[in-house]
């Protein structure tokens, strides 16, 4: 077998975290997720690439394989305002750069486990958690089905074009419409029939 270079990259597992101040209270609602960033980026340096574009962080979590110590290419991303946390998702994508190079990578709601419904708080689905998360700025809430409907497909709504995120193990996927519509794409809400035409589903 011949011999073949291959690239070293240190990595210190105390660059898997930054807090700006111990002191400041991070609310999850303000909290991002963030796939496809360089292994070798350290929190600090994503922190500050994202407060110079949306404003300002109070925390960034790297993700580790637990095996492996070494970074999965993915983030966690708290804001310290609703503003900047708006502004992110709104830009949606950023370029992060590590050495000579940069990449550009996609910005996302991070979406909890065990979250109740944001409108009923569990009175409308027997106090079951919410199985929906809607990431459009108009919402950003956790919805249980029958809130889900009502919000979105109510006559006169802009919303119905808002598509559910659900976790799905460690994923988050973006479904084409709610589940628990079956496989009916035409439906009545509020006394107006809308049709829709949906596609596959996309992986976040």
């Amino acid at each position: 077998m011949r011999d073949k270079p291959v690239q070293v990259r240190p990595w210190r597992l105390a660059d898997m975290d930054f807090i700006s101040n111990p002191r400041t209270l991070m609310d999850p609602r303000r909290t991002v997720f963030i796939g496809g960033v360089p292994r070798p980026t350290r929190a600090s340096e994503l922190a500050e690439c994202l407060e110079r574009l949306y404003g300002p962080v109070c925390y960034v979590g790297i993700d580790i394989d637990p095996e492996l110590k070494y970074p999965k290419g993915a983030a966690r991303v708290t804001f310290v305002t609703t503003q900047a946390f708006i502004a992110a998702i709104n830009g949606r994508f950023v370029h992060v750069h590590h050495g000579e190079s940069q990449k550009r990578v996609e910005i996302k709601p991070y979406v909890m486990d065990e979250q109740m419904c944001d409108h009923c708080e569990g009175k409308q689905c027997s106090s079951r958690y919410a199985p929906y998360f809607c990431g459009d700025v108009d919402c950003l809430q956790y919805y249980c089905e029958s809130c889900w409907d009502r919000i979105h497909y109510r006559s006169g709504s802009r919303r119905s074009e808002h598509r559910p995120l659900v976790r799905m193990g460690d994923q988050t996927k973006v479904l084409p419409r709610p589940p628990h519509h079956s496989n009916r794409t035409t439906r009545n809400f509020g006394g107006s029939t809308q049709a829709r035409h949906y596609s596959a589903s996309l992986s976040i």
